[in-house]
């Protein structure tokens, strides 16, 4: 299962998991461009199914889960992609917007996990992947402080899920990219006139693909990973270096 899965980051995670002969139940508000995307895949001779929900509703988070569980049985992988940020002021972020960030990438990611994790227990085996940012081990240069605190948030939740997990085989792991072509950070970049600027900054010189970062989402999922827990992996270019 992978969310968020419409495009940027998500969109390249359900691509290359169906090409690498993954079953995909692709989650996403944008059913529209969904369908696009799940289509593509077929065409390709892959497997996925579009399930449109809002992950920060559970009532569509269960149907989600029902859904995978009825089109191919218990569930292997979750990657938590969904989520997105908003170039708001610090002074300007108001309670109401603050809630919303932090439910679409901290709580929403708490109760997919849930889920999931029940699943995971009850199998003895399982994986989930949470995409964080460089946002989250550092600040966001392009989205506020509710983004770069829910990020950072997400990094504590996948360690305390990793260690409670840990005895029932399950793997949980965070991902954090730095600054990548996806649609939207390209959009909010050409609007501060950054792009340049931040390419520069990147000590390999460029910005990311979103495709390297789903080869890292890949990686976690497989056995190539089995002793890997816990962990926060940067994806960015040299960017930050912890």
């Amino acid at each position: 299962m992978v969310t968020g899965a419409a495009a940027g980051i998500g969109e390249a995670c359900a691509r290359l998991f169906a090409d690498q002969g993954s079953k995909v139940i692709a989650v996403d508000m944008d059913e529209d461009r969904l369908d696009r995307v799940c289509g593509d895949i077929s065409e390709s001779g892959g497997v996925a199914i579009a399930v449109g929900a809002d992950v920060t509703d559970s009532a569509d988070l269960d149907w989600a889960f029902r859904k995978a569980a009825k089109a191919f049985g218990p569930l292997d992988v979750l990657v938590n992609n969904a989520g997105g940020g908003r170039s708001t002021d610090f002074f300007s972020i108001s309670e109401s917007e603050w809630n919303q960030v932090v439910n679409l990438n901290l709580t929403s990611v708490f109760m997919a996990c849930r889920r999931a994790a029940a699943i995971f227990k009850d199998r003895g085996s399982g994986c989930i992947i949470n995409m964080s940012s460089l946002a989250g081990r550092s600040v966001s240069v392009t989205a506020g402080a509710h983004y770069t605190a829910s990020k950072a948030g997400m990094l504590g939740l996948t360690r305390h899920l990793a260690r409670t997990m840990a005895p029932y085989n399950v793997r949980v792991n965070a991902v954090c990219p730095g600054v990548v072509n996806s649609e939207r950070i390209l959009k909010r970049m050409a609007e501060k006139g950054i792009q340049e600027q931040i390419a520069g900054s990147i000590p390999l010189g460029r910005i990311g693909d979103v495709l390297e970062v789903a080869s890292v989402c890949l990686f976690l999922a497989s056995d190539l990973a089995s002793y890997i827990t816990g962990a926060s992996v940067d994806v960015n270019g040299g960017a930050s270096m912890l």
